[in-house]
């Protein structure tokens, strides 16, 4: 391979490597796909055409370089002997046995959210995550939002004072195509991906609101206001009648608390169907997503829609923002190209694996997330109360408890959250 560019080898070669992995990668002169790993042989060589397609396009120096050396490989283990960093793009399921095999060939990882289907996950096989708490090998979990400039315009206007001392934030975001979502029976198996529209959409919002909270705060308790299947009965990998046992709605409450044991408000609202907060209120234009952060001075508030792009991190040309005196007005920034946040996440961590930075969206981060999912299943349980993360992980271990093997703990918990849904 050329210079000193580092080569990715791809696990999984499905719709979300194709749409977004592929493209993103093949802008980028720091690194190179080696090989396509799936178990249906026929994606990986979909995928490598594609990103042989997407250099070209990009007129990416390292096109001729690919071409020589860039194949579909018949097994994790030669994928992993060839190359510097697993890139993990299976179901949620199949995340643990691939960054397990990666890190222990001292591989470093990227892995598609979540990081597992349950927190239990981490738990049991902690020999595996010590590796990456000892920075033996670097991670990361891949939720592209907040590299995109826009959402970044976000989190400097906050910290900059725009809203005063922040008390609320309010992030929606729903699945982009509903049809593309129904037509994947395994996104609808708790067994498969350990919820439904939380595990799956969840992240994004999660991710943004941590990040536009400076990483300042840690989340420490979790309500559950709705985690619901609103269709209970639909058609699902073309089945009609299947019977839903996981929600396509979530609501959940966020409390936030940094160092000096301020607390704070986070709303999140991830859904395969549809968009309005937890009290029925509607949020939101035409966008997918709605963000919001409140505070001592006003209201700050994206997208601001002037341009019904197709695009949803593109939908919006800036912010609208409401004083509490009443003043509102418009901050305008430039639309980024199409692409730009899977772009620069890719090259960012090229730059973390070479000292330059840091990961954002570390271990910690991805464990954490597990946490908030996992307190807001059980909060739903109990009756929609609160639920401090230190709880669930007490109740995950009694669950646990009772079973030898890691991964029929992991199912424990996850059939338990879920036994009266």
């Amino acid at each position: 391979m050329a210079g000193d560019c580092l080569k990715i080898g791809i696990v999984g070669a499905g719709f979300i490597v194709k749409a977004s992995h592929v493209p993103a990668i093949a802008q980028s002169e720091k690194c190179v796909i080696k090989g396509f790993f799936d178990i249906k042989k026929e994606l990986a060589d979909e995928s490598k055409k594609l990103y042989l397609r997407q250099l070209k396009k990009h007129k990416n120096p390292l096109l001729e370089t690919a071409i020589a050396e860039t194949k579909s490989y018949d097994s994790l283990e030669s994928l992993i002997d060839d190359v510097d960093i697993i890139n993990i793009a299976t179901p949620p399921k199949y995340h643990l046995e691939n960054l397990r095999a990666a890190v222990d060939a001292g591989k470093h990882v990227i892995c598609e959210k979540p990081l597992e289907r349950n927190w239990w996950a981490v738990n049991a096989y902690s020999d595996t995550f010590q590796a990456i708490r000892d920075k033996k090998v670097k991670f990361v979990l891949h939720t592209q939002a907040i590299w995109n400039p826009l959402v970044q315009a976000g989190r400097n206007l906050l910290e900059n004072g725009i809203v005063g001392d922040i008390d609320r934030i309010r992030i929606l975001q729903q699945g982009k195509d509903p049809k593309h979502t129904v037509a994947l029976p395994a996104l609808w198996d708790k067994f498969n991906s350990g919820g439904g529209s939380l595990t799956d959409i969840g992240p994004h919002p999660y991710s943004v609101m941590q990040y536009w909270l400076g990483g300042k705060y840690k989340p420490v308790n979790v309500k559950a206001n709705l985690l619901s299947a609103t269709i209970p009965v639909r058609t699902i990998g073309g089945k009609p009648g299947t019977k839903v046992t996981v929600e396509d709605d979530a609501h959940v409450t966020i409390t936030w608390r940094d160092d000096a044991g301020h607390e704070l408000c986070g709303d999140l609202e991830a859904t395969w169907n549809k968009r309005d907060w937890a009290n029925g209120s509607r949020c939101g234009g035409p966008s997918i997503m709605n963000y919001e952060a409140r505070g001592s001075k006003g209201v700050l508030t994206f997208p601001y829609a002037l341009f019904n792009l197709s695009r949803p991190i593109g939908l919006g040309a800036g912010y609208v923002f409401r004083g509490e005196d009443g003043s509102r007005s418009a901050l305008k920034f430039k639309i980024p190209p199409p692409g730009i946040e899977d772009a620069s996440f890719f090259d960012e961590f090229m730059d973390v694996i070479n000292g330059n930075t840091r990961a954002r969206n570390d271990l910690e981060f991805a464990e954490d997330m597990l946490k908030v999912f996992g307190a807001a299943y059980l909060s739903r349980k109990r009756g929609f109360v609160d639920v401090t993360l230190d709880e669930f992980m007490t109740y995950a271990n009694d669950i646990a408890k009772d079973f030898p093997k890691p991964d029929d703990q992991i199912v424990a918990v996850i059939r338990d959250l879920f036994v009266d849904f």
